[in-house]
């Protein structure tokens, strides 16, 4: 049972919903900017999978073309894909906010609460394509094993490292829900 001076007034409640937005509109920005991070990686990718196309003599620097291209086209398009959900999102919250801040607070923590629980499947996931990569680079050998390999370790190494700092954005951002609606 809670005391009567542990429960917040009226007015601390208020106070704490119309911080809340800034918190949402931190996650998102921190989103943009893992999505263009993904974008300077994917287009990095393409240009030396293009540099390997123009200057490469070797079989192993005519195989890597294509899955470089692959890896650094997937990574482009999921990047922006990010920066441009999320510039609409913060519009989108915004309103939400705007028109019912308890309800945006408590659909926030229902939609996180949703999404925290798939970052240990995209780390187990990837950490299976990571060791499938890894042995199709040694079993399969050849210019086109090992190039196939070596793109699917860069891939999921990438998505690895990113999806760390979007788990902990998001478990920050959950924790900043949990406190508005206490």
């Amino acid at each position: 049972m809670e005391c009567a001076g542990n429960s917040p007034t009226g007015f601390e409640l208020k106070e704490k919903q119309m911080n809340f937005i800034g918190h949402t509109v931190a996650w998102c920005t921190g989103e943009m900017f893992e999505g263009k991070m993904i974008v300077l990686f994917g287009i990095t990718v393409i240009i030396i999978s293009i540099v390997f196309w123009k200057t490469g003599t070797t079989p192993f620097a005519k195989a890597i073309v294509v899955p470089l291209l692959v890896v650094g086209f997937l990574s482009a398009v999921v990047g922006t894909g990010m920066v441009i959900n999320n510039n609409k999102r913060i519009v989108e919250y915004k309103t939400a906010y705007e028109i019912n801040p308890t309800d945006f607070i408590q659909s926030e923590k229902e939609r996180t609460d949703n999404f925290i629980k798939w970052y240990p499947y995209t780390q187990y996931i990837m950490s299976v394509i990571m060791i499938g990569a890894i042995a199709c680079y040694i079993f399969l050998g050849g210019a086109w094993g090992r190039a196939i390999g070596l793109a699917l370790i860069l891939f999921s190494f990438s998505v690895l490292f990113i999806d760390h700092f979007s788990e902990e954005r998001a478990e920050t951002y959950h924790q900043h829900i949990i406190r508005a609606l206490k």
